[in-house]
């Protein structure tokens, strides 16, 4: 009896002792679970603020390079008007100084911050800012002085403040704030990285225990482990998604044409949506239609608009993005022809809408796939935004630095460059080469009597009347007042003639506020009257002062070389003329 008695004691303890292990085992489970629990919650807060930073630091330095390109487009617009007097450019001016004018004060602040550590600020606490305020200042000055057609006065204005170092200071103390901003991003990134890497260790080693402990412990850290490997991938497609479009964007800078930047967004496009295709469309000059610039992925049911009318689009009317969905009773744009739903983006930069970003694909007509693209969709037509607008900028000031602004001719320089390619062309195929020079008869007179803004519609429409007779590789120009000089590559005497005939006729049916417009033409061409390339403008002058002589309205020609020094000119004495 004893020994059975001591048989159910042992057996008590041991169940006693079970029943401990069990309750302690269950307290690690529930704290192991709590311990995963609370890891998870943690690295959602971590993750989710560092997305935020990652945010903060996309908007503040794009806040920050519209400052700087308004700086350098506030720049070039004073300098256009110091250089040209011209009011025209004023828009361009008040623009950039809007733009910095409405850039918010923290954002100032923050740069400040920064710059106020580098040597080059010497001291002052708030070197960029005030810098803004001292280069506004400057350029207003040199602006009114420009205006007022005292170009010295302003050059001197400029020189004096030192507009060009402080700029030179400013714009060094944004790059380096920039690239400070760069270098702490790529510490985020590595410091995100790591969090991720402890977060999952310690994941998967709560999930091992209580996968050891219960089934139930199991299936849960199972699905606890799939949301976590979930939040994992979409972190790291959210971070190659961001690493591709700071490599667009930068690589954008860089882009000299609109060819070059359809190719980057081409090729970035394809790379974060590989499933979407797309098309871009940009207005043409006159703003009335779009052009298809560029074109990827998996064409439409149909054939894809070459061209569409702004009202034919509900994201160029709205100004926002618009999603052309399938279903019968959805807002569809006219111009739409894809079967499949349409994503449609407006090129919108500096408030003025430079084109339109359409992308294709099954995937837009679900909800969830919509949201994941959506914001890159939105990046990349943001990206593009800025590149377009810097390559119409530099285009603008390209053409305004080569072509006449009355007249929209080429000016004196450029004939001046193309005068010396056209010439080592000529000799150098044995080609020849003509020129007509042209001035308007009576200008000064009709100056006089009608006023200047009626002689300045006299130069437009005589320019008009010169351009529709041209081909398109003659190249006309505005040599000086109302005297004009056209270029006729690959052209002979004879056919110099007959085409200077031709614009006097055209000049006479133009007239301007029924004011009759003629003009007297000189021609001289090479080798039939000149022997080298810098005879020719002389010589077609002088045929011009013979027009002139003879009673204006008529063309006149240079005198021909005899025959045998034209055909020894053709045989090559005119290189060795040239040369001498």
């Amino acid at each position: 009896m004893s020994d059975r008695f001591r048989l159910m004691a042992g057996r008590t303890r041991l169940r006693q002792l079970a029943l401990f292990v069990q309750r302690r085992l269950t307290v690690l489970i529930v704290a192991l679970v709590t311990i995963m629990g609370a890891c998870t919650f943690t690295a959602f807060i971590v993750n989710r603020n560092d997305e935020a930073a990652v945010k903060n630091y996309i908007y503040v330095t794009r806040d920050v390079r519209m400052v700087q390109m308004a700086l350098l487009e506030a720049q070039a617009g004073a300098r256009s008007v110091v250089l040209s007097g011209d009011p025209s450019y004023l828009p361009t001016y008040a623009h950039a100084l809007g733009q910095l004018t409405q850039t918010s004060p923290s954002l100032y602040a923050l740069i400040d911050t920064h710059a106020a550590r580098d040597p080059a600020a010497q001291g002052n606490p708030k070197p960029v800012s005030s810098a803004v305020v001292t280069l506004r200042n400057v350029w207003d000055d040199a602006v009114s002085l420009g205006l007022a057609h005292r170009q010295d006065d302003a050059d001197a204005l400029l020189a004096s403040r030192h507009a060009d170092s402080i700029m030179a200071t400013t714009s060094e103390l944004i790059a380096g704030y920039l690239a400070d901003r760069s270098a702490k991003a790529e510490g985020d990134w590595q410091r995100i990285a790591v969090e991720q890497s402890v977060t999952l260790i310690v994941n998967l080693l709560g999930a091992l225990i209580a996968i050891g402990a219960t089934t139930y412990a199991f299936a849960r850290s199972a699905r606890e482990a799939k949301g976590r490997d979930e939040a994992i991938l979409t972190s790291q497609r959210a971070r190659r998604e961001v690493e591709t479009l700071f490599g667009m964007t930068d690589i954008l800078q860089s882009a000299q044409a609109a060819e070059d930047a359809n190719a980057v967004l081409r090729a970035t496009a394809t790379e974060l949506m590989p499933d979407c295709g797309g098309v871009l469309y940009v207005f043409n000059n006159s703003r009335d239609r779009l052009d298809l610039a560029i074109e990827w992925g998996e064409s439409g049911a149909g054939p894809t608009p070459i061209h569409i009318t702004p009202d034919s689009c509900w994201a160029l009317k709205r100004g926002k993005p618009h999603l052309n969905e399938t279903r019968p009773a959805a807002l569809r744009c006219n111009h739409v022809t894809d079967a499949r739903p349409v994503f449609e983006i407006p090129i919108v930069a500096r408030g003025e809408i430079h084109g339109l970003l359409a992308l294709r694909g099954v995937a837009f007509g679900d909800a969830e796939a919509l949201a994941r693209i959506k914001p890159v969709a939105i990046a990349l037509a943001d990206a593009m935004s800025l590149a377009l607008s810097n390559i119409a900028l530099r285009e603008r000031l390209r053409n305004q630095a080569l072509r006449d602004p009355l007249t929209s001719l080429y000016n004196r320089r450029f004939l001046e460059e193309m005068m010396e390619r056209l010439t080592t062309d000529a000799e150098r195929r044995r080609a020849p080469l003509s020129v007509i020079m042209m001035d308007l008869d009576h200008f000064k007179k009709l100056n006089d009597r009608y006023g200047h803004a009626a002689g300045d519609i006299v130069l437009r429409s005589t320019a008009t009347a010169v351009l529709s007779c041209l081909r398109p590789s003659d190249v006309a120009c505005r040599y000086g007042g109302e005297e004009l000089a056209i270029l006729l590559p690959d052209c002979t005497l004879e056919h110099a003639i007959a085409k200077a005939e031709q614009i006097r006729a055209r000049l006479a049916t133009t007239s301007a506020n029924d004011v009759p417009v003629t003009a007297s033409f000189g021609v001289a061409s090479m080798p039939e009257t000149c022997r080298r390339a810098a005879e020719l403008l002389p010589t077609a002058d002088g045929a011009l002062y013979q027009a002139k002589d003879q009673g204006r309205d008529r063309v006149v020609a240079a005198a021909v070389l005899p025959a045998a020094e034209m055909i020894a000119l053709a045989n090559g004495g005119r290189s060795a003329s040239a040369g001498e």
